[in-house]
C-alpha cells in the first residue's frame, strides 16, 4: 500500500515538472506598443504586461516616458520626444478647435499620428533593438488605430500581431479584424455623430462614416505608409497585407454596457480588465467622511486632468451652490481648482481612490464624463451615474435629485452590475487566454473573415438576392402580362361593342333618308 502511494506521489511530481517544463518552454517574447498619453489605458495595460509576466512571457514595452509606471519584470523602452508632442498639443491655441470642428480633428490627428510613428521608429532606443541581431519577438500588441507604419515590425520580427483596444470597437476596427461590413456601424470620432435612430440622422451618420473612410483612405494611410517604406523598406503592397495580420483584437468593452454587437470571433471583450488589480487604499479621513453620511454621498469627477482643465472658471461657484442645496454629501475629485471646503458636505481631493468611493454602500450616485473606465467602474459597483460633457451651459439640480429619489435608477444600476460581472471567466484571464491560444496558433486565420477569399457575390448575398430578385421578377411579370392580356381583351370587347354600335347607328342613318326620298 505504500509503495503504492509513494509511486503515485512520484508520478504526480513528474507529471507537474513536466507541465511546468511545458510551461516554461511556451514562454514567449512579446513586444507592446502603446504611444497614447492616456492615464486610462495604461491602467489595462498596466494589468495586463503584469499578467502575461507571471505567466513567464518575456515582455517589452515601448510607451511615453513615465507611462504607465515602471511594471515588474517587464522592460521598458521610453520615448521621451511622445511627451512632449502631447505637451505642445495641449498649449496650443488650436486645441479647442480639436474638440469642436471635425475637419480640424482629422488635420490634427494626422500630423498627431505621422509625428508619434515617425518618433517611435526613429528613437535611437528603438534602432539599437532593431539593429540587435539577437532580439526576438513572437508576438506585437498594438493599439488597433492609425500608427499603421508600426506594422513594419510584425514583418521584421516575423511575429504574430494582436491587438488591444483601450476604446470601444469603430468601423475601422473592424475593418483590421477582417469584418468590413459589420451590423452597427460606430464612427472613430463622435463629434457629428448621432444616436439618433431617425431616417435623417441614419443618412448623416452615413455621411459621417464616408467622410471618416476618406480621410483615412486618402490621408491618414499614405502619410503612414511612407513612413513604413521609409523606415523598413518594404513595398506598399506589403503595408497592405500587415493591415490584415490581426490575429485577434481585444476590447476594452462588454456588452451589458451598450447596444449588442455581432462580433466576429477575433473580437474579444475584456472590459473590465483593469478591475482584477485590488482598488486604490482610502485615507482615514475621507473614509469617515463616507462612513458618516446619513442621506448617502454623491462622488463627482470629470476623469483625466487633460478633461478636467476645461471646466469654465465661474463652473466652481455654479457646482459650489448647487451641491449646497443637497443633503447629500459630496466628494468632488479636483486636480486644478484649490477649492477651500467651504461647507461641511463637500470633500474636495486632488486624487480620489475612486473605485474605492464607488465601492462604498453609502454613495448614490457617480457624476462623470463619462470615461469608458469610469463608467465601467461604476458599472461594476452599481452606482447610478449622471454624464456630464466637459462643455455644457448650466448645471441643472434637478436631473442630481430625480436620480437619487427615484428608485428605478438603482434598481436599473444592480441589474448592469450583475450582467456585467456574470462571466465563465474574469476579463484578464480571458485576455491572457486569448493571448496564449494566439500564440500556439499562429496567425489564427481561421478566426478572421478573410474578404479576400471570399467572392462580393458570395459575402454580401448577392447571389441570394438576385436569386430573390428573379423570382420576384417573375412573378411580378406574370401578374403584370396576365394584368395586360385581361386589359387587352376588356379593351377589344370594348372596341367591338363600339364597332357594333357605330354600324347600328349607320344603318339607322341610311334607313331615315331613304324614307324622306
Amino acid at each position: 500500500m505504500h509503495l503504492k502511494l509513494s509511486f503515485l506521489a512520484v508520478s504526480l511530481s513528474l507529471i507537474l515538472q513536466l507541465e511546468l517544463h511545458q510551461d516554461f518552454a511556451q514562454a514567449a517574447s512579446i513586444l507592446g506598443i502603446f504611444s497614447y498619453h492616456l492615464s486610462s489605458h495604461f491602467l489595462v495595460l498596466r494589468t495586463f504586461a503584469g499578467a502575461l509576466v507571471k505567466r513567464g512571457h518575456n515582455v517589452t514595452l515601448i510607451t511615453p516616458e513615465g507611462m504607465p509606471p515602471d511594471i515588474e519584470g517587464v522592460r521598458h523602452i521610453r520615448i521621451p520626444k511622445l511627451n512632449k508632442r502631447v505637451q505642445d498639443m495641449l498649449e496650443s491655441d488650436q486645441l479647442l478647435d480639436f474638440f469642436g470642428n471635425k475637419w480640424m480633428e482629422s488635420v490634427m490627428a494626422v500630423t498627431m499620428l505621422s509625428n508619434m510613428s515617425n518618433d517611435i521608429l526613429t528613437d535611437d532606443a528603438v534602432q539599437r533593438m532593431l539593429q540587435d541581431r539577437s532580439e526576438h519577438f513572437d508576438l506585437v500588441m498594438m493599439e488597433p488605430s492609425g500608427l499603421e507604419a508600426l506594422y513594419g515590425l510584425v514583418e521584421y520580427y516575423n511575429a504574430t500581431l494582436i491587438g488591444l483596444s483601450g476604446g470601444t470597437v469603430s468601423w475601422n476596427t473592424e475593418e483590421l479584424a477582417g469584418n468590413p461590413a459589420p451590423n452597427i456601424y460606430e464612427p472613430i470620432s463622435p463629434i457629428g455623430y448621432s444616436w439618433d435612430p431617425s431616417l435623417l440622422n441614419r443618412i448623416n451618420n452615413w455621411i459621417h462614416i464616408c467622410e471618416e473612410k476618406l480621410l483615412k483612405n486618402l490621408i491618414v494611410r499614405p502619410a503612414q505608409a511612407r513612413i513604413f517604406k521609409n523606415i523598413f523598406r518594404y513595398s506598399e503592397q506589403k503595408f497592405e497585407e500587415l493591415r490584415q495580420k490581426y490575429s485577434l483584437i481585444l476590447i476594452n468593452n462588454h456588452f451589458s454596457m451598450g447596444r449588442v454587437r455581432a462580433n466576429v470571433p477575433n473580437i474579444i471583450e475584456v472590459g473590465g480588465l483593469h478591475l482584477s488589480e485590488p482598488p486604490e487604499p482610502c485615507d482615514e479621513k475621507l473614509q469617515k467622511f463616507l462612513d458618516e453620511a446619513k442621506h448617502g454621498v454623491i462622488y463627482f469627477s470629470m476623469g483625466l486632468d487633460i478633461m478636467v482643465q476645461f471646466l469654465p472658471e465661474n463652473m466652481q461657484q455654479q457646482l459650489m451652490q448647487s451641491f449646497a442645496q443637497l443633503k447629500q454629501r459630496i466628494v468632488w475629485k479636483n486636480e486644478f481648482f484649490n477649492i477651500p471646503n467651504r461647507t461641511e458636505n463637500i470633500y474636495v481631493i486632488e486624487k480620489a481612490p475612486q473605485r474605492h468611493v464607488l465601492a462604498h454602500p453609502n454613495v448614490r450616485l457617480f457624476i462623470t464624463h463619462g470615461g469608458l473606465l469610469s463608467v465601467m467602474e461604476a458599472v461594476y459597483s452599481a452606482v447610478p451615474m449622471l454624464g456630464l460633457p466637459v462643455f455644457f451651459d448650466q448645471f441643472i439640480i434637478m436631473r442630481i435629485r430625480e436620480l437619487l429619489e427615484n428608485p428605478k435608477y438603482a434598481d436599473r444600476a444592480k441589474k448592469m452590475s450583475q450582467s456585467f460581472r456574470d462571466r465563465p471567466m474574469s476579463p484578464l484571464d480571458t485576455a491572457v487566454w486569448w493571448t496564449e491560444y494566439a500564440l500556439r496558433h499562429r496567425g489564427v486565420n481561421h478566426l478572421r473573415l478573410n474578404v479576400e477569399d471570399i467572392s462580393p457575390i458570395r459575402y454580401y448575398n448577392l447571389d441570394w438576392l438576385l436569386l430573390f430578385g428573379l423570382r420576384f421578377g417573375i412573378v411580378i411579370g406574370s401578374v403584370i402580362y396576365i394584368g395586360f392580356k385581361i386589359f387587352m381583351k376588356i379593351r377589344e370587347k370594348q372596341r367591338r361593342r363600339r364597332d357594333r354600335e357605330r354600324v347600328s347607328l349607320q344603318i339607322m342613318l341610311l334607313q331615315s333618308r331613304s324614307k324622306i326620298y
